[in-house]
């Protein structure tokens, strides 16, 4: 058997239903169908009870949504908690008063303490060597899902707005 690889250039042509894009280059907005892939991602895998990697792409998610919110060029980093001071100095609109607000500032603290440093989830230990997730143990699958959704739903609606904008 010789190795094809299964990815394509650029510029070839791949109309084919089944062809998984992965390149941004021509996406009209390319931080919301990034931020829309890992959505689909972290929910597909709660469902499917495949724990740490949905863990991983929910973190991920709330990082790539804290990026989009401090916009392009500003130095942001992986600390969920430190994204989130950020915004919350500039006066963010993530911060003004409503439940759906609070909820999704609540549901980042919460991923950020289980997993300050970014690393858990993503690999079977931490990078000083402990368990992945040890202090976490297990997640509530309906509940889990429900902050995911609202986090991407508040995402979706901000860079939906902004990108009307402009």
């Amino acid at each position: 058997m010789t190795y094809v690889s299964p990815f394509g250039a650029i510029d070839v042509d791949h109309e084919w239903p089944e062809a998984l894009c992965l390149s941004r280059t021509h996406c009209e907005n390319a931080s919301e169908e990034t931020i829309g892939e890992f959505f689909q991602g972290a929910i597909t895998l709660i469902d499917a009870g495949v724990a740490q990697p949905a863990f991983f792409l929910a973190r991920q998610l709330a990082e790539l949504s804290l990026k989009a919110f401090l916009g392009p060029g500003k130095k942001a980093g992986h600390d969920l908690g430190k994204l989130l001071g950020k915004l919350q100095e500039s006066g963010d609109d993530l911060f003004a008063a409503g439940d759906e607000r609070r909820l999704v500032v609540d549901f980042i603290r919460d991923l950020h303490a289980r997993d300050p440093k970014g690393d858990q989830g993503r690999y079977p230990t931490t990078l000083s060597g402990a368990p992945s997730l040890a202090s976490v143990c297990c997640a509530d699958p309906e509940l889990f899902g429900q902050y995911v959704r609202h986090l991407f739903l508040y995402t979706q609606g901000r860079i939906s707005r902004a990108s009307q904008a402009v």
